[in-house]
């Protein structure tokens, strides 16, 4: 049997397939910073949000093996200055893309997103209705799903409970609030608990395909994978089981390279890629410095009995 981890469940691994720093692939915009935060698979290519900048990052699936691998493109018309996520909807072929927390007309702090055509034109930008308690602990991850004929955006919670502050970095509570399409806005149509047993300190992007979903914790390193029922009644109780859990690579040392992982998608059948936000200075060890603003590809290893 795989060892248990801190993480919870059955300890798996992830293999380091292949990496490059954003700066490198974009040789004709040297000098900016990169501060990835969310990535989608589609049609050969993977498309990155940053959450410093409201425009997006191509990249092709090879990750940067080409000499050229990555276009920026330049997106206007949307309300968000970056984004936390983004995710693709094919029937109506819709690229969301996710604005952390934003201020209502009334004051209230709400998810809000920003909705393109799949050239990139801006279409319209729509509230989730839900209530945040603060400005930069609210939805970190968005995902498409369709349930029954009908439309639905997922998202992921910072924080467990939702909650910001000491309450939200109690693991075990990890939670994904669950949105269907209404004239005005996105309603709430209720929350998504992921399992008890997943013990991540916080929530930074998740991901579904087929019936399987990811999610990653930035603080805890590691990504949680379930399964989701071929037809499950309600969609708040989703799982198959427990899933399990997959560490990111450490050092020598033990320590946590992979220090600031925000997005998320599945390439393949147990390959995934995923992307680093810039390292917080004067907040983490210098060696996190290495891994930031990068998108790295994974391939998920079976624990050793």
């Amino acid at each position: 049997m795989g060892k248990q981890s801190r993480a919870g469940a059955v300890e798996h691994r992830l293999e380091l397939l292949t990496e490059a720093k954003l700066e490198d692939l974009l040789t004709d915009v040297k000098g900016k910073r990169y501060e990835a935060s969310g990535i989608q698979h589609k049609d050969a290519h993977l498309y990155i949000v940053l959450d410093n900048m409201p425009h997006l990052i191509r990249i092709t699936t090879d990750a940067g093996t080409t000499p050229e691998a990555a276009t920026l493109i330049e997106v206007h018309g949307g309300e968000g200055s970056g984004y936390e996520d983004v995710t693709y909807e094919p029937v109506e072929k819709r690229w969301y893309c996710l604005i952390e927390a934003d201020e209502t007309r009334s004051g209230q702090l709400k998810p809000r997103v920003d909705a393109y055509d799949e050239t990139f034109e801006f279409v319209e930008s729509f509230w989730l209705d839900f209530a945040l308690e603060t400005d930069n602990k609210g939805l970190e991850g968005l995902s498409h799903l369709r349930h029954r004929g009908e439309e639905h955006l997922l998202g992921l919670c910072e924080g467990n409970a939702c909650k910001s502050g000491r309450p939200g970095r109690k693991p075990g509570k990890g939670r994904i609030q669950l949105f269907r399409r209404a004239p005005d806005e996105w309603a709430h149509a209720g929350t998504v608990r992921l399992p008890k047993s997943v013990q991540f300190e916080d929530y930074s992007s998740l991901d579904f395909r087929d019936r399987y979903a990811t999610v990653v914790s930035q603080e805890t390193s590691a990504v949680w994978v379930g399964r989701v029922r071929e037809d499950p009644s309600n969609l708040e109780d989703p799982w198959e089981d427990d899933g399990h859990v997959l560490l990111f690579p450490r050092d020598s040392k033990g320590r946590i390279i992979f220090c600031n992982l925000e997005g998320i998608t599945w390439l393949d059948e147990g390959i995934v890629a995923v992307v680093s936000d810039r390292a917080k200075a004067g907040k983490q060890h210098k060696h996190c410095k290495r891994k930031d603003q990068s998108i790295h590809v994974f391939k998920l290893t079976e624990p050793a009995d």
